[in-house]
């Protein structure tokens, strides 16, 4: 599976102004897309593979895995608010946030694409 690092370089708090965007255009040209958060994006990477995925896109390098838990689950809200003609992947009761280590310095949000 091709990573990809797309990385938005602002703080938390500003954050989502620039991942919804990003979001939508990733939903523009791909049939599926799913956001994820992970501390092992080359692992995770190996995982998703597995099952179809061909892309995954770093989007946000959190500090914390609460950083990134909370804009994973941001991000999840939002997309499933908007009407967009490609719906998110993501299962009804997916919460996020498996994929994050509070022993690792770095954990990331992710759209895996197909």
């Amino acid at each position: 599976m091709e990573i990809i690092y797309k990385l938005v370089k602002v703080g938390k708090d500003e954050a989502m102004a620039h991942l919804k965007p990003k979001l939508n255009g990733y939903r523009k040209k791909w049939s599926q897309v799913r956001i994820g958060a992970t501390a092992e994006p080359e692992l995770r990477a190996l995982q998703h593979h597995r099952d179809g995925w061909v892309r995954m896109v770093l989007l946000y390098e959190g500090l914390s895995p609460e950083i990134a838990a909370d804009l994973e689950r941001d991000l999840i809200d939002y997309a499933r608010r908007c009407n967009f003609r490609t719906p998110i992947a993501n299962a009804p009761n997916d919460l996020g946030g498996e994929g994050l280590s509070p022993k690792r310095r770095k954990n990331y949000v992710y759209l895996l694409l197909r």
